[in-house]
């Protein structure tokens, strides 16, 4: 696993393009129990239909609920990155910041154990993903074919 404290994001723990960098909401490490906005810490997991690794970690002091926006920088800051966040609920701010990120919010209720949520990820992946995991498979493979049109256009030189 890579050197936590030292991460700047999650995009920095990537260490093979074909995993599912997924980031879990919880004060625990087991469940996901935090609201987006005011939560504490996110673990982030590389998932593929094989293997799921813990790739990152992050805590984040305590903020006032105050309706404070800036609040929500370093955290966005950091999952930059993650293709998936799991979170027990999120406002619309958060949401839209999140998807132009790239990474998608899933609200789970009832504080599911992050395990589960990995086999079930494992298990689309291994058989039909649904149709939001299949929108974020694509996304992904595009940002990935894109950099070269990019280095293309840029006029990089060997």
């Amino acid at each position: 696993m890579t050197k936590q404290a030292e991460l700047g994001s999650v995009a920095e723990a990537v260490t093979d393009k074909n995993l599912l960098m997924v980031a879990f909401a919880t004060s625990d490490g087991e469940s996901v129990n935090q609201h987006f906005g005011s939560s504490r810490g996110f673990h982030v997991f590389g998932i593929n239909g094989g293997q799921a690794e813990l790739m990152a970690t992050k805590t984040f002091p305590k903020e006032k609920k105050d309706g404070n926006e800036d609040k929500l920088r370093p955290k966005l800051s950091w999952l930059h990155g993650s293709d998936l966040v799991y979170c027990g609920s999120v406002g619309g701010s958060a949401t839209k910041q999140l998807i132009t990120l790239g990474a998608h919010p899933i609200v789970v209720k009832g504080g599911p154990e992050i395990e589960e949520i990995i086999e079930e990820l494992q298990q689309e992946l291994n058989g039909t993903p649904s149709a939001m995991l299949e929108r974020v498979l694509r996304q992904k493979t595009s940002k990935a074919d894109d950099r070269f049109d990019t280095m293309d256009d840029e006029g990089w030189e060997e």
